[in-house]
């Protein structure tokens, strides 16, 4: 059996697929509320059925309970990525992470089985990576760290393609674009600039802000996402009066683009062999109107070259991510098999 973990920034999923080809997909939300360690709240909390945990004269809630509660309660819905980044010298944070994986990843039922895994914003090499790659291992499996690059492009690139082409992920706390040529990753880049960050812009330039627990003023995010998706916005660059919206797009597109075609620029000798090659785009700030238009008036401007007839949203990412996850696990775990 073969595993895949997508920790992303707001939920972890995983999907498992057993020696029945059964699929088995779970998921729980990453926020958690704090409430005092006290009698009270530690009997409300049982009478309500409501799981938490201990740390330092608090109590913990996870996952989807802590957004339940929130909802009725003056509790302050916390998220455990900031930005994208787990805080890891925070043992609360280290705690709930390993809380949140048990929850989701069953002990593996025989050795040697692999578990592909991606955390949110980081390279494979990360130091959230590394203390992902313990957790996983303590639930039994051979921890495999790996991309959403390489795992979008292998779930949703054309097989006509040969598993070849551009893979852009516009998420919710970074952003990447890989080259990818028959399931290897050639070029990636990444910035650190997703929803969140754009969400954020909008809040401060329209003037959209709300009030947190203690009655200061913040950035309206959820407003400023209600405004970022609405049915008016346009992003195609062919327009006359293009969306407001559409400079912040092209600052992302600016950030993540120009090391990349550096990036192309210095394996021309490479690059030079290949075909023309389709491009997929997922994520978050993808499925806009006229999304698909701008990226590749974007990847044109840059001399990118790539099928200007096969430029394809995958408008469900987190699916197409945590499948690609499970053919790479499935694929280490085939290698290590022949091997031994």
């Amino acid at each position: 059996m073969s595993s895949a973990l997508l920790i992303g920034s707001t939920c972890l999923r995983t999907l498992q697929n057993n020696e029945q080809f059964k699929l088995t997909r779970r998921s729980i939300e990453t926020a958690y509320a704090v409430m005092d360690d006290t009698n009270e709240n530690r009997q409300l909390l049982q009478r309500i059925s409501v799981p938490f945990l201990f740390s330092e004269d608090t109590l913990i809630i996870p996952g989807e309970h802590a957004g339940q509660l929130s909802r009725f309660s003056n509790l302050e819905l916390l998220p455990l990525f900031a930005q994208g980044e787990l805080v890891l010298n925070d043992p609360v944070h280290r705690q709930l992470l390993s809380t949140l994986i048990q929850s989701v990843l069953p002990r593996s039922r025989t050795t040697g089985e692999y578990c592909a895994f991606i955390t949110p914003g980081t390279t494979p090499a990360s130091a959230s990576s590394r203390l992902v790659s313990q957790l996983v291992a303590l639930q039994g499996y051979k921890p495999f760290a790996t991309t959403i690059t390489l795992a979008a492009g292998l779930s949703s690139l054309p097989s006509d393609s040969r598993f070849s082409g551009y893979v852009v992920y516009l998420g919710h706390s970074h952003s990447e674009i890989g080259l990818i040529h028959q399931s290897r990753v050639v070029a990636r880049q990444m910035t650190p600039y997703g929803s969140e960050w754009m969400d954020e812009q909008l809040a401060h330039a329209c003037k959209l802000f709300a009030k947190d627990a203690d009655g200061e003023s913040i950035p309206d995010l959820a407003g400023a996402r209600e405004k970022r998706l609405g049915p008016e916005v346009n992003l195609s660059p062919y327009l006359s009066s293009p969306s407001m919206i559409s400079g912040w797009y092209d600052s992302l597109l600016d950030s993540l683009l120009d090391q990349f075609a550096s990036q192309l620029e210095s394996l021309q000798a490479y690059t030079s062999t290949l075909a023309t090659l389709p491009v997929i785009y997922l994520g978050e700030l993808a499925t806009v109107t006229g999304a698909g238009e701008l990226l590749a008036q974007h990847l044109s401007s840059r001399e990118i070259l790539f099928d200007t007839q096969r430029v394809t949203c995958i408008p469900d990412a987190a699916d197409a991510i945590i499948r690609g996850s499970l053919v790479i696990a499935a694929m280490e775990e085939e290698s290590s098999v022949r091997a031994a």
